[in-house]
C-alpha cells in the first residue's frame, strides 16, 4: 500500500503540497482565474500568468489575504485541482494531511485551514496541523525540541512573521503587515513618481528580485521594462536603476528589523543569549533579496543565516515533520489545542 500522507502549506502568494510517499513537492501560485463570475479557466501558475493581462470579464483571485483564508470556496477549488495535479489527475481519498497554520492568528483562523481540507472532495481520514514557525525551524536544520532559543524571521507575501522558538513551542511571536507585496507597491509608486510611468505588480516583483541590493558598495545596475505613461496612456520602455528600487523599500525593511529587535528585547535572557550565539534565521521569498542578510547583520550586529530555498521553507519543513516519527509531538489536532 502506498504512503497516503500529504503535507500542505497555504500562503498568500503560493500553495505547496507534498506527497510523503513519492517525496514530490508541488508549489504553485495561490490564484484562480474566473470568467463571467462563474467559469473557472485556470488555477495556480496558469491563473497567475493571466494576472494583469485579462479582459474585463475575467478576474484573477488570490483567496488568501494577510495569511488568512478570505474566500473558502475558491481556495478549496485551487487545493483540489493542485492535489489532483500532484497525483497525476487522481483525487485520492482516505489520506492523511499535515497542514502548516499561521502562528500569530486566532483559533478560528487556524481552524479554517483544517476545515478547508476536511470539507473538500479529498475527504481525508486524518488531519493534523503544525505551527508554520516550527516547520520553518525544521527546514533550517534547527532542532525545535531543543531547549536552546532560536529566532526566525519569515518575510512572506503579505506578512512577516517573527518567532522565537524553544522546547518545541513558540515562546514569542509577532506578525507585521509588511512583506513582499508591500515592497512591490512601493516600487510601483517610486517608478510613478520618478518617471511618471505606471508599471504592473508583476513588473515590480521582477524589478525587486533583480535589482534590489543592500550592498553599500555595489555598482548601480539598470533593468529595462515597459510601462504606461500616465499623461498619455501610451506604452513606454524605461530603464529603472537598482538604487531607485532599493531606496523604495529600505525604510520598510528597517521597520521589520526594528520589530525583530523589539521581540529580542522581550525574549527571556537565557534564550536571548542562545540567539546571540546562533544568530537570526531569514526565510520567505524576500530573504532572497541581494545582500539582505548583510543589511540585517549591520543593523542587528548578529549573525544572519539564510535558509536554503527560503521561499519554500515551510512546505519543506512540513514534509520533514510528517516523514519522521521523531517529530510526531510537534503535530496536534486543532480541537485539542488551547490558545491564550
Amino acid at each position: 500500500m502506498s504512503d497516503a500522507r500529504y503535507g500542505l502549506n497555504i500562503g498568500t502568494q503560493t500553495i505547496g503540497i507534498s506527497s510523503i510517499g513519492s517525496k514530490e513537492i508541488l508549489v504553485e501560485k495561490n490564484a484562480i482565474a474566473i470568467r463571467d463570475e462563474k467559469y473557472v479557466i485556470g488555477y495556480g501558475n496558469d491563473a497567475y500568468e493571466m494576472f494583469e493581462r485579462t479582459p474585463e470579464n475575467v478576474e484573477v483571485v488570490f483567496p488568501v489575504k494577510m495569511g488568512v483564508i478570505s474566500d473558502l470556496n475558491k481556495m478549496q477549488m485551487i487545493l483540489e485541482n493542485l492535489y489532483k495535479k500532484l497525483n497525476r489527475g487522481k483525487l485520492i481519498r482516505g489520506t492523511e494531511f499535515l497542514i502548516a497554520v499561521p502562528t500569530d492568528t486566532t483559533e478560528v483562523e487556524k481552524r479554517a485551514f483544517h476545515e478547508l481540507v476536511a470539507n473538500s472532495r479529498i475527504r481525508p481520514r486524518n488531519i493534523s496541523v503544525v505551527e508554520k514557525s516550527i516547520a520553518d525551524s525544521i527546514a533550517c536544520g534547527i532542532n525545535p525540541k531543543s531547549p536552546k532559543g532560536n529566532i526566525l524571521v519569515n518575510i512572506g507575501a503579505d506578512t512577516t512573521d517573527i518567532s522565537v522558538i524553544s522546547l518545541g513551542g513558540i515562546v514569542m511571536c509577532k506578525t507585521i503587515n509588511i512583506a513582499g507585496n508591500r515592497f512591490n507597491e512601493l516600487i510601483v509608486n517610486a517608478v510613478r513618481a520618478k518617471h511618471e510611468v505606471l508599471i504592473g505588480m508583476k513588473t515590480a516583483e521582477a524589478l525587486k528580485m533583480s535589482l534590489v541590493n543592500f550592498d553599500l558598495d555595489a555598482p548601480d545596475k539598470e533593468m529595462t521594462v515597459f510601462g504606461r505613461v500616465i499623461s498619455t496612456g501610451l506604452p513606454r520602455r524605461i530603464s529603472i536603476s537598482s538604487r531607485l528600487v532599493t531606496d523604495a523599500i529600505t525604510e520598510q525593511i528597517r521597520i521589520i528589523i526594528e520589530d525583530t529587535k523589539r521581540v529580542l528585547e522581550k525574549t527571556p535572557p537565557e534564550l536571548a543569549s542562545d540567539i546571540t550565539e546562533e544568530g537570526i534565521y531569514l526565510l520567505g521569498g524576500s530573504a532572497c533579496l541581494n545582500n539582505l542578510d548583510e543589511f540585517f547583520a549591520r543593523e542587528t550586529r548578529l549573525r544572519i543565516n539564510v535558509a536554503d530555498d527560503p521561499a519554500n521553507s515551510t512546505i519543506r519543513g512540513v514534509t520533514k515533520i510528517f516523514g519522521n516519527s521523531k517529530y510526531d509531538s510537534l503535530r496536534y489536532y486543532p480541537e485539542e489545542k488551547e490558545y491564550n
